[in-house]
């Protein structure tokens, strides 16, 4: 053979094998780098909260990446200050413990300038960078990268090396994979917290609305209106007055019988809701000496059985109608109820008196009339549950009164509109 081909040949040979150790040691740091990788996505499994995922990424920098110290810092966007949450290293010999954070202004040194930018950087020299900010003593060369959480800068991952230009691309590469792993983390867990706080919220919401639901029931079925029913069946019989006694013993009874049956439901078909204010409106009218006249409207499309309402919240607005508005009247004497869906999603509880209005009621008022005191307790309770259910439900809910007046200016009565959402697809309250 030829030596000149001889040497061409061997030639090629050494350049083949030098190519084949490229692709094999490119492949192992590809390999390393991969397991790397999972390895700190493995790690961070059954991290609760959001300080041990940090402290697990800082540890798992150092020991994985054989870094001489890693720092994470948390964006206080009030503040505008990046304030040390987690470190390993010389600055931190203690672990899982920071007895002086480290506080940093957006903008200052070059992790301040990463918050600032969103981009990250390596300083292979940091006595040629003016923002290098000198600490417990000087590091040649720095790392910075940011963590993103839903597009902003949430953090940084900040690392420090005695030697010049020691971080490479590669150290780039994969503290910037590193910072989208624990963001896909940090994202999850602070999700899981807000979830869970949500829950406690509305575990206290429940127990607020029932115990309400039980103050509310107390009101409606207060001793002194239990009494004057009672003692009104009594006349009736002593006063030889069967028919009279008949019906108030009947409607008082199916009264006391529906409170009691949906005193546990926060919200009761319409048709329910309707039954009930009935046998209310016809005891009030037993029990009074001025008589008045009420009617109930339920507007098309309403299904009366298929709506749903909030259970025993109109009875106060109707006691409060007919004790401070129509007793006051001379004359006729008329309640209206109607019920409305000006909205695809609202429905509206619409009550209109014909009595003498807020202002003359509020003059004619006497301490004797101790029903004004106790109403104000029921009309107080109706407020506050409907506080409640806008927090718990997630639903609009609005208590409007009226004042109405004829054309001279005189008090004809009060309208009040009780409205609050509907879900189209089942006709019941919104639930979130």
């Amino acid at each position: 053979m030829p030596p000149l081909l001889y040497t061409a040949l061997i030639g090629l040979l050494l350049a083949a094998l030098a190519w084949l150790a490229l692709l094999c040691r490119r492949y192992r740091r590809k390999y390393q780098s991969e397991a790397m990788l999972n390895y700190f996505a493995t790690s961070l499994y059954g991290k609760n909260t959001v300080e041990d995922v940090l402290w697990d990424v800082a540890k798992n920098c150092i020991s994985q990446l054989r870094l001489e110290d890693c720092v994470i810092y948390v964006l206080d966007e009030t503040k505008q200050r990046l304030i040390q949450k987690a470190a390993y290293g010389p600055k931190n010999p203690a672990r899982f413990e920071i007895h002086d954070p480290i506080e940093i202004r957006v903008g200052r040194g070059i992790v301040g300038a990463v918050a600032a930018t969103g981009k990250a950087e390596i300083i292979g020299d940091t006595t040629r960078d003016a923002r290098y900010i000198l600490d417990d003593e000087q590091r040649f060369s720095e790392i910075t990268v940011p963590i993103f959480l839903e597009g902003r800068v949430f953090g940084i991952i900040d690392s420090e090396h005695s030697q010049k230009y020691f971080y490479t691309a590669e150290h780039l590469s994969l503290l910037e994979k590193i910072a989208a792993i624990c963001a896909v983390k940090i994202g999850k867990t602070i999700a899981e917290e807000k979830a869970q706080q949500r829950e406690k919220e509305v575990q206290l919401l429940h127990k607020q609305l029932s115990e309400l639901r039980l103050v509310s029931l107390k009101s409606q079925m207060n001793p002194h209106f239990l009494f004057n029913c009672l003692n009104g069946i009594y006349n009736c019989i002593l006063t030889n007055q069967v028919d009279k006694a008949t019906a108030y013993v009947s409607n008082f009874a199916k009264l006391l019988r529906m409170v009691l049956m949906h005193a546990e439901k926060n919200f009761i078909p319409l048709q329910e809701e309707i039954s009930l204010l009935q046998h209310y409106l016809n005891i009030e009218s037993l029990r009074v000496d001025k008589t008045f006249q009420y009617n109930i409207l339920v507007e098309e499309p309403i299904d009366a059985e298929a709506h749903y309402v909030p259970g025993m919240l109109i009875q106060p607005f109707l006691e409060n109608a007919i004790w401070h508005g129509l007793m006051f009247k001379e004359g006729s004497r008329m309640l209206h109820i109607n019920w409305r869906q000006p909205e695809d999603h609202i429905l509206l509880c619409e009550i209109i008196d014909n009595g003498v209005g807020r202002a003359k009621s509020a003059q004619l008022r006497t301490n004797g009339l101790k029903q004004g005191a106790y109403q104000s307790r029921g009309m107080q309770l109706c407020y506050e549950r409907v506080e409640l259910y806008k927090a718990l439900f997630n639903t609009h809910f609005s208590i409007d009164v009226y004042d109405l007046y004829d054309d001279d200016g005189n008090a004809e009565g009060t309208k009040v509109h009780i409205s609050f959402n509907m879900n189209e697809a089942d006709a019941t309250p919104v639930v979130a």
